[in-house]
């Protein structure tokens, strides 16, 4: 039954492989899976968005610069600028500024990057803060932005990889996954004549990103084990965004409002 089992879990792994194209490899370790286990959902997304022609940055220009830790210390990481610095999306807020970078699009969609930088270096704690008691990222308010021309402009390359228990984190909020019904709701993937419940085991995700002077790439695949159970235009003088301490980011499309990913950056130099 283990074999079967181990069998199992390098089919579903050779498949987040493949989806993520390459980037995010064995979503469930061997022995993480029940044999009690009757069905694993899986899905992932994967993206690759090269920064819009009039927004790119020039990788001659690329340079070492400090990097400001929350801890005190400062490490060197490799900023990315560019010899154009006008019409930028900027606008600054109390507290925080943000900056939005577009991606090139050949069709419908509009993708681009936000970065959502603290004013004080170990700011992102508090601006994190303000985000869950105002909508998140997504307060509409927050993506009204200005084109500016930016006086000094640098953003840190960076490259890494998370995974997580989300059945643990959710718990550890007083959370629950309430939305999950009986396995009739999922009449149209399996058979299910009786009125079975189910339950959680475990619920997986593993996310990748990396942004340098091309554009991004990034993925995200989730991973859940089932078992039944018993139950205007504005000139700003001197506008900098320089982001040499931990910020957040989202990548979102435009014409829908669809959040991407999201995630902080709290030193480029780890790579997950």
């Amino acid at each position: 039954m283990r074999a079967q089992v181990d069998q199992v879990v390098d089919e579903i792994n050779s498949w987040a492989n493949t989806a993520s194209r390459g980037l995010i490899k064995n979503l469930f370790p061997h022995g993480s899976v029940s044999s009690e286990t009757i069905l694993i959902l899986a899905n992932g997304l994967y993206f690759k968005g090269i920064w819009d022609s009039s927004y790119k940055f020039d990788a001659w220009m690329t340079t070492n610069r400090k990097f400001y830790l929350l801890n005190g210390r400062v490490v060197l990481v490799p900023f990315m600028t560019s010899k154009k610095k006008e019409n930028y999306y900027y606008r600054s807020f109390d507290g925080f500024k943000v900056l939005k970078i577009p991606y090139q699009s050949r069709q419908a969609n509009n993708f681009s990057m936000y970065f959502f930088l603290p004013n004080e270096r170990d700011g992102l704690q508090n601006l994190l803060g303000k985000f869950n008691s105002n909508s998140g990222f997504l307060n509409e308010e927050y993506l009204k932005l200005a084109k500016v021309t930016l006086e000094e402009f640098w953003i840190p390359k960076f490259k890494f990889s998370f995974d997580f228990d989300v059945l643990k984190v959710v718990e550890d909020m007083g959370e629950s996954l309430s939305f999950i019904g009986n396995l009739r709701d999922l009449s149209e993937m399996m058979h299910n004549s009786g009125n079975a419940q189910f339950s959680i085991l475990k619920m997986f995700q593993k996310a990748y990103i990396e942004v340098d002077e091309k554009g991004t790439k990034a993925a995200a695949i989730t991973g859940t084990t089932l078992m039944l159970s018993s139950c205007v235009r504005i000139n700003w003088p001197k506008i900098s965004f320089v982001a040499d301490h931990p910020f957040a980011f989202m990548i979102r499309e435009e014409g829908s409002g669809l959040v991407l990913f999201t995630g902080t950056v709290m030193n480029p130099l780890h790579k997950g």
